[in-house]
């Protein structure tokens, strides 16, 4: 044959299908568009230059694995069902005369131009769009957006060909599988392909029993799960559980429901019923895994944009949780301590809100009756392990404006990320009785940025805070090596101040005052300064770095897979109105009216197609307590807040979800009533 004659069939066959392929060209020019985007901005010398950069490329780059690997499993799924609308067609051809490897030269043609235009449109549209990423990047991050070019000629030729080289090789497995989906199957198969899920499912109870389990499981790992430590690493156990249940409850779950439904005869002998469960089963399991996949999209876009949105729109409020003052200052020198005052005074700043108090900071292993101080630290007890401040009751009482008074052995007890429930608490040998657990407390940064729970104690006078320091200098017990001077440790001392109207260029220039008179006393002395210094202000930008690229990345990455549950939902639309076409028309010609079928359409459609969201809903809602749990490690606590976070991104989505729905539902009942 003619060499020509496979590229005009190849051309040919492309345009003829152009219903099926525009969509998923759109989406691998997308695809192959936002790939080069992110890879581009992984690696832009402009985004280097900005305040934060380490932090905002490595969150960036985590971004290109995970639309690396989107795009592999993407746009090989959404071709196989091309593939398998096609397989009659190959069929038709292989039955006229082309053998199987003339249909393999087709398809390599039209792998070859569907290949060339996707990503020649997506590097076009990558680079066009690049650089007003970048300056969105910039202006999330509350930054000054960077000039030039996002990448010079040779950077940008690299990006370009590490792009290309990458989903050529995603184009040459989509090749492969459709060649091997041709060579397995003889041609009267082919031909038969749109009717081979005609038959009655079976009802598959033991793989729908562990589906349950799965999700059960998950679902008990994120509701019961109290730890912080432990939500962080449980939370990727339960996403893999969920997945897996709600692949397995979709394929083989929903099938046994059917089969429940058929039984109650009271239920399914009546016409709507009748006719919208039997049509959902035969093709429940064709198109179950597409379902699922709706489903597990739908759910990573809301758990994501609901994170991220609360990361960023709280951030502020994390900011003061770690820095609760404009300057925080911790020595084990009062001395030093009246040195920061000193220089703070001497650069003309008028401190407000003043907070001093003495304290001491160590580890510990909480239990349900105390607090236990060792050096046996082991993987299986490190979720128990609590960060504990006690501090004096004169120092409290003037910190946070209260009147309390404690007895002799009383103390004042509150605790965060975990739970005491008892009236004692054991400590270094002595046990000491828990007047109240109280909500205010001094305010101490540094606990909040620890992974662990933490333990506020309050004992009554400054004896017993000193005899306590002493009781924990006898101890080789972990903690940092700022609290020990010469390998003793030592009791410190926190100062903590605001500026006038929270002024930046005035916080930072308590900062600078607060460095010059610690470098000076540094180099008269000769020794180390066990202490720290920390300024909101100057903090700020490492905040916004980190909050303000995962938001970033949350969005777009929201975006890229709510981009693939429309295409997923077009093709489910469009594959299933063709296979249902000859049967409603079955259905008209034993005596269902119009209105009948038309009904059992859109009762059969509206079941299918919300039970992802449906389902993507309930998975997000009982992933709202261990993801609230893994935002207090980002030092956001209320749980107020992420719900409406929460509840603002489903409702988001769910609009979104509907008008994909109004708008593919036409494409189905055109080709059931053609």
């Amino acid at each position: 044959m003619n060499k020509r004659f496979y590229a005009r069939l190849a051309r040919r066959n492309l345009q003829k299908n152009i219903r099926s392929y525009g969509p998923f060209l759109l989406a691998c020019v997308l695809t192959v568009c936002m790939f080069f985007i992110i890879l581009a901005l992984s690696v832009s010398p402009s985004l280097q230059s900005m305040t934060g950069a380490n932090t905002i490329q490595v969150v960036i780059r985590y971004g290109v694995i995970v639309v690396g690997l989107f795009a592999v499993i993407f746009i090989f799924y959404t071709n196989s069902f091309l593939i398998r609308r096609r397989k009659r067609e190959f069929g038709l051809f292989n039955v006229l005369g082309l053998e199987k490897k003339h249909l393999a030269r087709v398809i390599a043609l039209e792998t070859l131009y569907v290949a060339l235009i996707s990503v020649g449109l997506g590097l076009v549209l990558g680079v066009a769009l690049a650089k007003l990423l970048l300056l969105t990047v910039a202006k999330i991050l509350g930054i000054a957006a960077p000039t030039g070019f996002f990448a010079g000629p040779r950077l940008l030729a690299a990006t370009i060909g590490i792009t290309a080289a990458f989903f050529a090789g995603i184009f040459l497995l989509i090749f492969l599988y459709s060649i091997r989906q041709v060579y397995v199957a003889r041609p009267v198969e082919l031909l038969q392909s749109e009717h081979a899920g005609e038959r009655e499912p079976k009802a598959k109870w033991l793989i729908a029993l562990i589906g349950l389990a799965c999700l059960a499981a998950g679902y008990y790992i994120a509701v019961t799960t109290t730890d912080v430590i432990q939500a962080l690493f449980l939370f990727f156990v339960a996403v893999v559980l969920v997945i897996a249940g709600t692949y397995l409850l979709f394929t083989a779950g929903s099938v046994a429901l059917l089969k429940l439904l058929k039984k109650n005869k009271r239920y399914y002998y009546k016409t709507r019923h009748f006719t919208a469960v039997s049509g959902m089963m035969y093709r429940m399991k064709q198109n179950a895994v597409g379902l699922a996949n709706i489903c597990i999209l739908s759910t990573m876009v809301l758990v994501m944009i609901s994170g991220t949105s609360c990361l960023m729109l709280g951030m502020d409020a994390a900011l003061y949780e770690r820095y609760p003052y404009d300057m925080n200052i911790s020595h084990s020198d009062e001395a030093t301590i009246e040195l920061s005052k000193k220089a703070v005074a001497d650069a003309g700043i008028v401190p407000e809100n003043e907070a001093e108090y003495s304290y001491v900071n160590f580890a510990a292993y909480s239990q349900p009756d105390g607090l236990l101080v060792t050096t046996d630290y082991t993987f299986n007890t490190e979720s128990a392990l609590c960060d504990v401040l006690v501090t004096d009751l004169d120092d409290y009482n003037r910190c946070t404006g209260q009147e309390y008074d404690l007895a002799p052995g009383e103390i004042l007890l509150k605790v965060e990320r975990m739970k005491y429930a008892s009236d004692t608490l054991e400590l270094l040998g002595r046990t000491y009785t828990v007047k109240e657990q109280v909500e205010d407390m001094v305010r101490y940064g540094l606990m909040t940025a620890n992974l662990t729970s933490t333990c506020y104690i309050v004992v009554p006078d400054r004896e017993a805070l000193t005899a306590l320091a002493a009781a924990i200098a006898s101890e080789d017990v972990r903690s940092s090596e700022q609290y020990r001077v010469d390998g003793l440790y030592t009791m410190q001392r926190f100062y903590g101040f605001d500026v006038a109207g929270h002024d930046e260029k005035t916080a930072l220039a308590a900062r600078l005052a607060v460095r010059a008179a610690w470098n000076e006393a540094l180099e008269d002395e000769g020794s180390d300064l066990a202490g720290t210094y920390e300024c909101r202000a100057w903090e700020r930008q490492d905040f916004v770095s980190l909050y303000g690229s995962l938001f970033f990345l949350g969005i777009f990455l929201g975006l890229l897979f709510t981009m693939a549950a429309i295409l997923i939902i077009y093709y489910k639309q469009m594959s299933e109105g063709r296979d249902d076409r000859e049967r409603f028309q079955i259905m008209q010609k034993v005596g269902m009216s119009r209105l009948e079928v038309k009904r059992t359409i859109q009762a059969q459609v509206l079941i299918v197609f919300f039970l992802p969201l449906v389902t993507a809903g309930l998975h997000t809602a009982f992933a709202f307590p261990i993801i609230n749990r893994v935002l207090a490690l980002f030092n956001l606590m209320s749980s107020g807040f992420y719900l409406w976070c929460v509840l603002g991104s489903f409702g988001a989505f769910a609009v979104i979800y509907a008008v994909v729905y109004a708008l593919t539902a036409r494409t189905y009942y055109r080709l059931v009533s053609m």
